[in-house]
């Protein structure tokens, strides 16, 4: 079960519950809030795990069809969340690899996944995605931020643990608009979205 459900289901207020546990469903609310869904009709969450973000997104917009792309022993899990959700109908789970190939879309879900790789890496994904978008189509990105050198944040704490224990790492704004460039996209808008976190907006450069 997840936060967001788990919430919904008991009817507990999201505060209530403890802050690190509560803020990927912090995350998820803000980003849904800030973001637009004007002319978007197909949603791919890349690497969204049981589709929580993607979910609540169909949730909020009744006219969205979405679809989740990870790795086959967690499809499974997107496709039940969905069905217990009541979404089936405009859902699908499609086990594959984002390096490999993503389906096409009007818009890109990647909540939390750039920080986990390596820039070539993350240009690899991004350029999958790119060379997927329908015309006209988007991309939101979902990360900490470092801000400012020498002014601790959570972003900086986050990007020491990342750098420890995977190849992955946290950014600051510059570096992300390098992996944008270098893949085809541009970002067009940035805000918060809670926990430290941000939602970059990318278009087609």
């Amino acid at each position: 079960m997840t936060l967001c459900s788990r919430a919904r289901d008991t009817g507990r207020p999201v505060d209530e519950l403890k802050p690190l546990r509560r803020s990927p469903c912090l995350v998820t609310q803000g980003a849904i809030a800030a973001l637009s869904t004007t002319d978007v009709s197909t949603v791919v969450d890349v690497g969204g795990s049981n589709g929580d973000f993607v979910l609540a997104l169909m949730e909020a917009d009744p006219g969205l069809t979405g679809q989740v792309l990870d790795l086959p022993h967690v499809v499974d899990g997107a496709r039940a969340e969905a069905e217990k959700r009541g979404l089936s109908g405009r859902f699908s789970a499609v086990a594959g690899d984002f390096f490999e190939d993503v389906p096409p879309a009007d818009l890109y879900l990647l909540k939390t996944i750039l920080h986990d790789w390596d820039d070539d890496q993350c240009t690899a994904i991004l350029r999958r995605c790119r060379s997927a978008v329908h015309e006209g189509g988007r991309a939101l990105v979902v990360e900490m931020v470092i801000g400012e050198p020498g002014r601790p944040d959570l972003a900086t704490l986050s990007d020491m643990a990342m750098l420890t224990m995977t190849n992955g790492m946290e950014r600051d704004l510059d570096e992300f608009d390098a992996l944008f460039a270098a893949s085809g996209w541009r970002r067009s808008k940035t805000y918060p979205v809670g926990a430290g976190y941000f939602g970059l907006e990318l278009v087609a450069a």
